[in-house]
């Protein structure tokens, strides 16, 4: 097999650099701050002090006058409203009620 070195370099697992690589990421004493991606639970983007880019811009909207609007239990942010009327744009009433077709299909098949 070959790695990819962070270079860009191709080499095979033998070469020395791959040991190299490894160790030196092994040793590494920086800390690893990661954000929560857009599928991450509300736990987990509830820390204090974190904000996401979604959360900025519809804070942003919200501000501007956007409104935010209930779907059955689930609130609609005015992000989500921008991002279905241009979903709706794209691909039309059919392939909207298709996604919301998968959508319920992935909520109930997590239960």
């Amino acid at each position: 097999m070959v790695r990819i070195l962070a270079n860009g370099d191709i080499v095979q697992d033998d070469d020395p650099r791959v040991r190299q690589s490894t160790q030196n990421r092994g040793t590494s004493s920086r800390p690893v701050r990661r954000r929560p991606f857009c599928g991450a639970s509300p736990q987990d983007a509830a820390r204090p002090g974190e904000r996401s880019l979604l959360s900025d811009i519809n804070q942003q909207l919200v501000n501007m006058g956007f409104l935010t609007w209930n779907l059955g239990n689930q609130v609609v942010e005015p992000v989500m409203s921008i991002l279905l009327l241009l979903l709706l744009m794209m691909v039309g009433v059919r392939g909207l009620l298709l996604v919301g077709l998968i959508y319920v299909v992935s909520h109930l098949s997590q239960r």
